[in-house]
């Protein structure tokens, strides 16, 4: 059933969007700053309420996965697409299938689950590179984004109002974290790569 999935938090994915070709998709939305800005937020909200629809526990972490890949698409083919809602759509049509499959149960025999001593961990590597790269980021960076990811349900929606005050309004407050992440991600993908080799 739909409206009864996990409300835990979705797995990280290696994400490969780059500052470039943000600023890429951003200005294939507009060559305008303000009316770009403007219209990546409410497609960013026009997918959420999607997702929502669909009874999707984690709407706007896939909303901003959508956002991600529809940014890779064009940067790298930016004269093929004339519709830039028809194209989230699409993606996220495609994420909604992703993430159904990532949640569906796998049932398996009790002695086909592996022992906790075989299980690589890679969880506590990811963990030390989001330390380091959170030390990285300045004082009033590290705290929006780690405010802005605190809590669930109602005491989310409350600490991001209270932040949007802070940080002169919801739109603006929400490109910063979502730039702060941007540079997370990149980071700690990097760490992780460093980890490994």
């Amino acid at each position: 059933m739909l409206g009864v999935m996990s409300t835990e938090p979705l797995p990280q994915k290696t994400r490969s969007l780059t500052q470039e070709a943000f600023a890429s998709f951003l200005f294939w939305l507009s060559p305008y700053p303000e009316p770009a800005a403007r219209q990546y937020l409410d497609m960013r909200l026009k997918l959420v309420s999607l997702l929502v629809r669909k009874g999707c526990a984690h709407a706007e972490e896939l909303a901003d996965r959508t956002l991600d890949r529809v940014a890779m698409i064009v940067h790298n083919e930016p004269g093929k697409y004339l519709n830039p809602m028809a194209l989230c759509c699409g993606v996220a049509r495609r994420v909604w299938l992703e993430y159904l499959r990532e949640e569906a149960p796998v049932i398996q025999e009790v002695n086909e689950i592996p022992a906790p001593h075989t299980i690589p961990d890679f969880s506590e590597q990811e963990e030390a590179c989001l330390t380091f790269c959170l030390d990285q980021l300045s004082t009033r960076d590290r705290d929006l984004i780690t405010q802005y990811h605190q809590f669930q349900g109602s005491q989310k929606i409350e600490k991001r109002k209270q932040l949007a005050d802070i940080y002169g309004g919801l739109n603006k407050l929400r490109i910063m974290a979502y730039r702060i992440r941007t540079r997370l991600h990149r980071c700690v993908d990097g760490c992780v790569q460093r980890y490994a080799n």
